[in-house]
């Protein structure tokens, strides 16, 4: 099944970053007066790690619009922010906790970083079957900011093939 040029108003296209880099801004905009409107928060709870994951504006949309927006499955996951937040977990083979690399995660004050997972499946639309990566920034006082979302390629490993060169 070919990808359509629009899903649920995201145009697919490669060269159309502006434009999603503009809803990216939108679905952030609309999802803090959502939350403020529900619980008074910037937080949505992530049963897996047991907390509130806080929704930072100028700090959860700045590294998300620059690298959601290069790829309208990202822009996807940010559209359904709440959803990742919320159902999003470990994976057996990757750490859950790493430390904060220097530059914008120090900058931000994050003492350690937690990567999450979430996979969205649909059951009629291939296009619509795929993985996104959530980061979450941990700071010293232990609040947890969302830092970052965005899709992430899935690689099937391909078999080794046997040789009978001697090593």
């Amino acid at each position: 099944m070919e990808t359509p040029k629009y899903i649920e108003g995201i145009p697919t296209e490669k060269k159309k970053s502006p434009e999603r880099r503009s809803l990216i801004e939108h679905y952030y905009d609309l999802l803090w007066k959502e939350l403020q409107r529900e619980n008074g928060t910037n937080g949505i709870f992530n049963p897996f790690l047991g907390v509130t994951v806080i929704i930072k504006k100028g700090e959860s949309d700045k590294k998300t619009i620059n690298r959601a927006s290069a790829d309208w499955k990202s822009t996807y996951a940010v559209k359904h922010l709440k959803q990742v937040i919320t159902f999003a977990h470990g994976k057996e083979d990757a750490p859950i906790f790493v430390e904060a690399k220097t530059g914008t995660q120090k900058k931000n004050g994050y003492k350690n970083i937690a990567i999450l997972y979430h996979e969205f499946v649909h059951p009629e639309m291939a296009y619509l079957n795929f993985m996104v990566k959530l980061t979450i920034g941990i700071k010293s006082d232990g609040k947890h900011v969302q830092y970052c979302v965005n899709k992430i390629e899935t690689q099937n490993k391909k078999p080794i093939v046997s040789s009978d060169y001697p090593t």
